[in-house]
């Protein structure tokens, strides 16, 4: 779990809600960053292939990161972040996230390798990876 991260639960939705089925991370790291929607998109919307694959290698290299961006409704995708319509943060199939060093971000990178994850983008800044199956194969380095 990311240091700056600090949800805001609601009644409906609760600290246990936010760490159901996972180890290390929450499903609130990867709710859209818009500030109109509800602290349970991430759960709601995000799919699980992603969040899991992340979840599983924050737990075995004991590493913590900020999600930068995970799902995105179609407010913040339009107007905020100007995302096509095909794109794999739509449908919650993506994420990016912020990590500076890089043996980490290499870390991360071999985890996903590993559990068959064929798009990846590198940055200095970020890493981005997507589960589109709709999408080919391929590895950015930006």
């Amino acid at each position: 779990m990311s240091l700056l991260h600090k949800p805001t639960y609601n009644f409906a939705y609760d600290e246990e809600d936010d760490k159901e089925g996972l180890d290390f991370l929450l499903w609130s790291q990867f709710q859209c960053k818009c500030g109109k929607c509800d602290v349970s998109s991430g759960k709601d919307y995000m799919e699980r292939l992603p969040v899991l694959f992340l979840d599983a290698i924050s737990r075995e290299e004991r590493m913590r990161f900020d999600v930068e961006l995970g799902y995105v409704c179609q407010f913040a995708a339009d107007k905020i972040h100007f995302l096509p319509s095909k794109d794999s943060h739509r449908v919650g199939l993506a994420v990016k996230i912020r990590i500076l060093n890089p043996k980490k971000r290499m870390k991360i990178i071999r985890g996903l390798i590993y559990r068959g994850v064929s798009r990846i983008a590198v940055s200095n800044k970020s890493l981005y990876f997507d589960c589109d199956d709709l999408k080919d194969m391929s590895f950015f380095v930006r």
